[in-house]
């Protein structure tokens, strides 16, 4: 029969142990995502430096949302539903694009 001290250890050291593998699994996203930021800054470059256009995702309707200031979210809540991407993705998406219009117009 367990006792309550041994079932309070038995918590405890299954508590550290899931713990550690949260931490552990952090870890290892942060490194992984670094890498992705990597190889998208180097395909970027690649593709730079060959002078090859990437079709752009984004529908006309988004981006004439997104070239007014005042209609930003707008451009991003359709970019979600015409993309089905994350919030963040979106938001990243449309200030790209926006940023690289202003560039255009500089």
């Amino acid at each position: 029969m367990v006792s309550a001290t041994d079932g309070f250890i038995y918590v405890s050291a299954l508590f550290i142990i899931i713990i550690w593998v949260i931490l552990s699994l952090q870890s290892s996203i942060k490194k992984l995502e670094q890498k992705i930021k990597r190889m998208h800054l180097s395909l970027s470059l690649l593709l730079n430096r060959m002078e090859i256009e990437v079709p752009s995702l984004i529908s006309d309707q988004v981006k004439q949302l997104a070239l007014d200031p005042y209609r930003k979210i707008e451009a991003i809540k359709l970019y979600r539903g015409e993309t089905g991407a994350s919030l963040l993705e979106a938001k990243e998406a449309i200030e790209e694009f926006i940023l690289q219009n202003q560039e255009k117009w500089r």
